[in-house]
């Protein structure tokens, strides 16, 4: 802080100290913006004024979103075997986990910006603390040379009193003209002490932003966590109640117009090259769910392997895409999403693969809008066909992987069968019946997990 000698103290401005004042009405939708603005130092009044308003738009942002996340909560824990209703939460809790993330992304970005502007400031205010004490230097130089000219000490003259009213006037007429001299200088002195003053309070504002946005952040995580829990719960009660309600939206006629553009052709007339064995399909991340049920109940008829959105999704063997289509977003999905096909599917990929003299179908649920083959293409094992998302009926990023055994079926003859009526299951149904390892004849569906670790 300046410290002002004596011989110019009476230059000094009387400093008022900061008002609060009436939060200005302003549009803080573009929080962005806002972020940015309100995390360097403000210039003047009104910019420091709009960033007060700005935190008090935060405080009521994040207590609507703290109020929703407790409706939600207790909706949670009432739930009852209501599909529609689990459908209903799911998707009111994506919408609260998008907005949460949201505003945890934005306080990081917020505090790191507040970290490196205060750096700044600090900076700034040595240059102006500098630069003041110079001016000081020189205006009281100034002065007591104005004051040996006049013959008298103004500040031991004025504060001790004159003999006479003629030696008052005379000193009286020197002050006027040091103020006179130095008028220009003391006014850019002033600004100077305004101006740090300023820098001397945001830095303040900044440092207290920074303490107060951090512990918002952990509180924010908390919240993320606590909502993640909460929705597991939604997802296990979900999984009990679904696969009813899945054989049904999927065993639907389907309208081969709206989907013929991405079902393979019957003058497809190539090869599929055999190879001796599957390789791993989605290249990271980890089993979460198995075949043939959840691990809290309910019927499951494939493998799910959660990873990223995003992640390498390649051909478990050479072959030619039967089916291939995105219509929805890469994160869109949420429970009750029945978008894409089969209904529920979101974004999916069917193709045909020969394994040591066996013909296989393998579909792929559930991927983002990054889909790299379609209908028709032979494709080579290993080879790149898509990446991994979160589309359609989902809880959250992951591939959901099916494989049917179609036994000795020609390529031409399958090619054929899933032309007509691009049937997925492959008359397997959608209600766990005819398993491979029940016995059942080709086609018969097969446990992903007996090829894929």
């Amino acid at each position: 802080m300046i410290k002002y000698r004596a011989g110019a103290g009476f230059l000094s401005l009387a400093m008022a100290c900061s008002l609060i004042m009436p939060v200005s009405a302003e549009d803080y939708s573009d929080t962005e913006t806002w972020y940015a603005k309100c995390s360097q130092a403000q210039t003047s009044q009104s910019g420091v004024k709009a960033c007060q308003g700005f935190q008090e738009y935060q405080k009521n942002r994040k207590q609507n979103l703290q109020d929703s996340i407790n409706s939600y909560n207790s909706s949670i824990a009432s739930l009852q075997s209501d599909t529609s209703k689990m459908e209903k939460l799911a998707k009111e809790q994506k919408e609260l986990v998008t907005n949460l993330q949201t505003q945890i992304s934005e306080k990081e970005k917020s505090i790191e910006m507040i970290e490196k502007n205060i750096e700044e400031l600090e900076t700034k205010i040595k240059a102006k603390e500098a630069e003041i004490e110079a001016w000081n230097e020189q205006i009281e130089t100034r002065m007591k040379n104005e004051q040996t000219t006049i013959g008298t000490n103004m500040i031991i003259d004025l504060i001790m009193g004159s003999d006479s009213l003629s030696d008052m006037l005379r000193r009286i007429s020197g002050v006027e003209r040091i103020t006179e001299d130095d008028q220009s200088q003391i006014k850019k002195l002033n600004k100077l002490k305004k101006e740090l003053v300023l820098q001397q309070d945001e830095q303040k504002r900044l440092d207290a932003d920074a303490k107060s946005q951090k512990a918002e952040l952990e509180n924010q995580k908390k919240q993320a966590s606590e909502l993640e829990e909460s929705y597991n719960k939604l997802v296990e009660e979900y999984q009990k109640q679904i696969a009813q309600l899945e054989a049904e939206k999927r065993s639907a006629q389907v309208d081969m117009s709206s989907i013929r553009d991405f079902v393979i052709s019957t003058s497809f007339s190539g090869t599929i090259e055999s190879v001796s064995g599957f390789i791993q399909p989605v290249q990271g991340g980890s089993k979460s769910a198995g075949t043939w049920a959840y691990a809290s109940g309910g019927l499951h008829l494939g493998l799910d392997w959660a990873a990223p959105v995003g992640t390498a999704v390649v051909a478990p063997a050479s072959g030619v895409i039967l089916y291939a289509a995105a219509p929805v977003g890469s994160n869109s999905g949420y429970l009750g999403n029945w978008t894409g096909y089969p209904a529920g599917g979101g974004n999916t990929i069917q193709m045909l693969c020969n394994v040591n003299g066996t013909l296989y179908a393998v579909s792929f649920f559930h991927l983002s809008q990054s889909i790299y083959v379609s209908a028709g293409q032979s494709v080579s094992q290993g080879q790149t066909i898509a990446l991994s998302g979160n589309s359609g009926n989902s809880s959250g990023a992951h591939t959901h992987i099916e494989v049917y055994n179609l036994g000795s079926m020609s390529v031409s003859d399958a090619v054929a069968r899933f032309s007509a009526g691009a049937d997925f299951a492959w008359g397997t149904g959608w209600s766990g019946g005819s398993t491979c390892e029940a016995g059942s004849a080709a086609p018969c569906r097969e446990r992903p997990e007996k090829f894929f670790s």
